[in-house]
């Protein structure tokens, strides 16, 4: 009960105490005083007849004493009149019942009059003839009585009615400061941090919002001042201090983790551009190493600008040291990459035009795709193709064709479109599921990961790593994402899939279509109870390009009970404050900061600062539960340390034994797993791990966490869990 309902109640109460009283006392006084009126006019009228009857009764005219004792008997007031002898014997008398018109019975029963009697001698010369007993009647008091009770009852009613009315609106004024604190502490849950400047004039609720406000910024710094620490942390360890891009070391984890985490089936494709600029060496010496840092400033930004530029490119840019750039490029088609790497070379007159370079040799680009090479494979060709570009002449750019034959080659671009502009047709669209399983307990499955395939020719399933390059390329993703969506919504509304939860990856760019955001939404109304059985997971990369439309979506897509996550949260070298203004239901932590974590004393200490910032950034109605904070965990080293670090249900990199070709690694990333948020353990020292860590005997129960983290058994990492058809 609130307390503007609880004073409103005592208020009532008091006014309903006074009430009584003031009508009790009101009764009382008047019938105090009606008793008395009656007392009077029953004695004067006793007095005034007995005078008038002693003259006729010293003559002895009875006739005359009786007609005037009928008079005043008749006029109704009197209930009894009469006149006797000395002795008591009634000679006249007139008595007549007493009439109580328009009072009900029960007020006559509750508040009693006195019918009190007069009594007057008659004289006959000096001699007493006789008395005259006059009582009044009692009918005209009680309706008096009745009246003014009933007058009095309803002026305190409305006057009370009033003041109630006007206390109430003085008191939601007087509490509108602690309406306003309800409503500022559940704003700092919202992670949004306001502070109040109308300060209330009670002295109480005036240091109450003072307090409030204090504690706002506070709470405000406190998360800040975590964010900063987070990102000092990945700058010093991965940020190049000359141009504020990603150093050598943060490109070579992500260029590890790319290729190891999606080794890509023929014909699906990422890209390395490796950009150097010519004789920079001779420029440093003879223009100085300041000039040198503002060519180096100005040719990254260069870069960044022809990404960003790029529709629906997911990449990343790093420094290698030197006059070394390198821009990694996630499924995009050979075609592509080659036109970006020309649109680069194109620009780079822009430095000469700016004064940052003093000749128009700025560089050259060597491109190489990737398909199935390892790390230091991909690295090396895109090597020889910057050695060829440089072959070529000033701002050359050069591709370097591994002549991959592609298992999709055949397909034309008009076959492309032709296939996945119309998925609905034919049935080409076949969704697999993931389990994604709680680090706790390895039976319980937290949510399926929705794994896309397409039939192609001869029903042949083409892979979403190959898929996925052509979609962007042609523009036809809003397509895919809702032939995914409507296909995993119509599997959920079965019988059979009635208890599980399905998570379904979008494209960035589709929640920034206005149109694509209303379907949606539209079409999780019209199926308002599987919507909380579906989860909607976005790149951070792209995803977080526009965080107004990003925001707008998370809120409108919350409203229909859907959940929103974010994957490889980390990858895309963005500060982290962004999610000060999102309300998300889980993140996915990028798997270069979880490979190899145990050998890493930086990407632990980030990833234990990560998770205690997603869990102090809980969404709002989640009963202590944490924001989920997952991760890529693929041995039972990494699963100790992302213990150690909070990350409590992680999500497994499995191996399939089966149809290696038909689901790469990459489609085996699940997602999943609430991060407790009551029991953390920072990161400890390498050498407090385990001795027999590499023991290949290590059994499962000797998974284990120390410290004031939970101690726990992880099973299950010694089998696989393949995926199979979602029907």
């Amino acid at each position: 009960m609130t307390l503007l309902r609880q004073l409103i109640i005592v208020i009532a109460a008091l006014f309903a105490l006074l009430f009584a009283g003031s009508v009790a006392i009101n009764i009382h006084n008047t019938r105090t005083y009606l008793n008395e009126q009656l007392r009077s006019i029953s004695q004067d009228t006793a007095t005034s007849l007995g005078l008038s009857l002693s003259p006729h009764i010293a003559k002895g005219d009875m006739a005359t004493v009786e007609s005037m004792v009928s008079a005043i008997a008749d006029s109704g007031y009197y209930s009894e009149v009469a006149v006797t002898d000395i002795g008591g014997k009634a000679m006249v008398e007139r008595k007549q019942p007493a009439v109580i018109k328009g009072v009900p019975a029960w007020f006559v029963n509750w508040v009693s009059l006195e019918t009190p009697r007069g009594e007057a001698l008659v004289m006959a010369g000096w001699k007493q003839a006789g008395k005259v007993p006059v009582s009044a009647n009692p009918g005209y008091a009680y309706a008096t009585l009745w009246n003014n009770s009933v007058g009095a009852c309803w002026w305190f009613l409305g006057i009370s009615g009033f003041a109630l009315l006007l206390g109430i609106l003085i008191l939601r004024q007087v509490l509108q400061p602690l309406r306003a604190v309800e409503a500022q502490a559940k704003a700092i849950c919202d992670r949004e941090y306001p502070i109040q400047d109308q300060m209330p004039w009670a002295t109480e609720l005036r240091n109450v919002v003072s307090a409030m406000n204090l504690m706002t910024a506070k709470v405000k710094e406190m998360f800040k001042e975590q964010a900063d620490a987070m990102e000092r942390v990945r700058a010093d360890a991965y940020a190049d201090t000359t141009t504020g891009l990603a150093n050598q070391k943060y490109f070579d984890t992500h260029l590890s983790q790319i290729t190891k985490a999606r080794k890509l089936s023929s014909g699906a494709t990422n890209a390395l551009l490796l950009v150097e600029l010519d004789e920079f060496k001779s420029f440093n010496e003879r223009k100085g190493h300041q000039a040198g840092d503002r060519l180096l400033r100005g040719c990254g930004a260069l870069i960044e600008r022809a990404c960003k530029e790029t529709p629906n490119l997911q990449s990343f840019t790093a420094r290698l040291g030197g006059a070394n750039f390198v821009v990694a490029v996630q499924d995009i088609v050979e075609k592509d990459a080659l036109a970006l790497a020309e649109k680069l070379g194109s620009s780079f007159g822009e430095l000469l035009e700016k004064g940052l370079a003093d000749t128009g040799n700025i560089g050259h680009i060597g491109v190489a795709i990737h398909r199935e090479q390892t790390a230091e494979q991909l690295l090396s060709e895109a090597q020889m193709a910057l050695r060829m570009a440089k072959v070529k002449g000033p701002n050359s750019v050069h591709l370097n064709d591994s002549k991959t034959a592609s298992e999709f080659g055949s397909y034309s671009e008009q076959d492309w479109v032709e296939l996945l502009g119309n998925l609905q047709r034919g049935n080409r669209v076949v969704l697999y599921r993931q389990p994604c399983l709680s680090g706790k307990d390895d039976d319980r499955i937290l949510q399926y990961e929705t794994l896309l395939r397409v039939r192609g020719k001869d029903d042949k399933l083409i892979p979403a790593n190959v898929v996925i390059p052509v979609a962007k390329h042609l523009h036809l993703t809003l397509e895919i994402d809702k032939n995914v969506v409507s296909e995993t919504l119509a599997r959920l509304a079965r019988p059979e899939n009635a208890n599980i939860t399905a998570a379904v990856n979008l494209f960035p760019m589709s929640i920034r279509d206005s149109g694509f955001v209303a379907w949606l939404c539209d079409t999780l109304n019209k199926h308002a109870s599987i919507a909380p059985r579906i989860a909607f997971e976005l790149i951070e990369y792209g995803a977080t390009d526009n965080l107004d439309a990003l925001r707008g979506w998370v809120e409108q897509v919350a409203r229909t009970g859907a959940k929103t996550g974010l994957d490889q949260v980390g990858r895309g070298f963005k500060p982290f404050d962004y999610l000060d203004k999102l309300k998300l239901d889980y993140i996915k932590i990028d798997g270069s900061y979880t490979r190899d974590i145990h050998n890493n004393r930086d990407n632990q200490f980030f990833v234990d600062s990560l998770v205690k910032f997603a869990h102090g950034h809980r969404k709002p109605g989640t009963n202590g539960t944490c924001s989920r904070a997952c991760a890529w965990m693929e041995s039972k080293a990494t699963v100790w340390v992302n213990r150690r670090c909070g990350v409590k249900q992680p999500t497994r990199a499995l191996s399939f034994r089966h149809e290696r070709r038909a689901f790469p690694a990459w489609d085996c990333i699940c997602g999943g797993g609430t991060a407790g948020c009551g029991q953390r353990a920072e990161c400890r020292r390498r050498s407090s791990y385990p001795a027999h860590r590499s023991n290949p005997q290590w059994r499962r129960d000797e998974i284990w966490a120390s410290g004031t983290a939970a101690a726990g058994r992880v099973a299950g990492y010694d089998r696989a869990r393949p995926a199979e058809i979602f029907r």
